[in-house]
C-alpha cells in the first residue's frame, strides 16, 4: 500500500499530526510520501509520475488544502482523499474526527468507512478546459466600474437569456455553496445534491437572487468587460472583452472517505461564520 500526504505550509499543529500519522503509517510498513500545499501546483503541472501508485490521499490543513489534495486526485485514477482537519475552514472535513490519527489509520485499513462522491464541473474557454470543485468566479478587472455579463442557461425544459450588471458572477457546485457563494447571498445547498448555482455579485438589479440549476445544464457567459477567471481561488485566465465561457457538468467525481453517516451542515458551515 502507498499513501500520500498533502499539508498545509508548515504550522506547529499540522506538523504534530504529520509526525503522527507518518510515524502510524510507517510502523505499518506503508510507504509514505509528504507534500505541502505549494508542492502540488508542480504535481498538477507536470502530471508526474509519482502518485501513480497511490492507493489513498490523506489532507491535513483546511478547505484550500482539501481541493489541492483533489485536484490531484482528479489527475491520478480519482484516488480516495481522506481529511483530517487542521485549517481555519473546514467544510470538507468531519469535525467529529477526534480519533487520534493511528487508530484512524486501522479504521482505514480494516475498510471501515464510505466513500463520499463529490460532484465536479469544467469551466471552458475557447483556449482550454478546466475543472472546478467549489467555483468558478467571473469578476470585472475594474472595481471601479460595473461590468456587464450576458448570461444563457440551457436545459430539458428551460432556455433563458438575461443580462447581468454588476461585480461579477459566481458558478458554485453544492459543496461549493457553503464558501464564496454563501457570502454573497446565495443558498446553502446539501452536498449530497448535484446542482450548480449562479450567484450574482453586486449587481445593479435589486434583488437579483441565485439560480439554482440541475446538472444537465449548460451555462455560457459572455464578459462584455474585461473580466478575470477564477478557479477554485486560483487566477485562471484574463477575459478580454466579449469573450464567453462555457460550464458544464465534469465527467468525474472526488471521492472522499468518510468515517460518519451524517453530520450537522448548517452548524459545520455557519459555527465558524459566527463574530463573537
Amino acid at each position: 500500500m502507498q499513501v500520500a500526504i498533502v499539508i498545509y505550509k508548515p504550522a506547529p499543529r499540522c506538523i504534530e499530526f504529520l509526525k503522527d500519522l507518518v510515524n502510524s503509517l510507517r510502523s505499518r510498513e506503508i510507504y509514505v510520501e509528504v507534500y505541502t500545499v505549494d508542492d502540488t501546483d508542480n504535481l498538477i503541472k507536470k502530471r508526474s509520475s509519482l502518485l501513480n501508485d497511490v492507493d489513498v490521499i490523506f489532507s491535513i490543513g483546511g478547505d484550500g488544502t482539501f481541493l489541492k489534495a483533489a485536484k490531484l486526485s482528479l489527475l491520478y485514477n480519482n484516488i480516495p482523499v481522506l481529511p483530517y482537519p487542521c485549517g481555519r475552514r473546514n467544510f470538507y472535513y468531519e469535525e467529529s474526527l477526534k480519533t487520534p490519527l493511528g487508530e484512524l489509520v486501522e479504521e482505514f485499513m480494516n475498510g471501515n468507512y464510505s466513500i463520499e462522491f463529490c460532484s465536479t464541473y469544467d469551466v471552458c474557454t475557447h483556449t482550454t478546459c478546466e475543472v472546478f470543485i467549489n467555483e468558478a468566479a467571473i469578476v470585472n478587472s475594474n472595481l471601479g466600474k460595473v461590468a456587464k455579463y450576458e448570461v444563457k442557461v440551457k436545459s430539458p425544459l428551460v432556455e433563458s437569456a438575461f443580462i447581468l450588471e454588476g461585480d461579477g458572477i459566481l458558478l458554485s457546485t453544492a459543496t461549493g455553496s457553503s464558501g464564496y457563494s454563501l457570502s454573497a447571498r446565495g443558498p446553502l445547498i446539501s452536498p449530497f445534491t448535484d446542482l450548480l448555482i449562479i450567484t450574482p455579485l453586486n449587481t445593479l438589479q435589486l434583488g437579483f437572487p441565485s439560480i439554482v440549476l440541475p446538472r444537465i445544464s449548460v451555462i455560457e457567459i459572455t464578459a462584455l468587460n474585461t473580466s478575470i477567471l477564477y478557479i477554485d481561488g486560483d487566477r485562471a485566465e484574463i477575459l478580454e472583452k466579449n469573450t464567453s465561457i462555457k460550464a458544464i457538468a465534469g465527467s468525474k467525481y472526488v471521492k472522499v472517505v468518510r468515517f460518519s453517516h451524517s453530520r450537522d451542515l448548517v452548524r459545520s458551515v455557519l459555527a465558524r461564520r459566527t463574530l463573537l
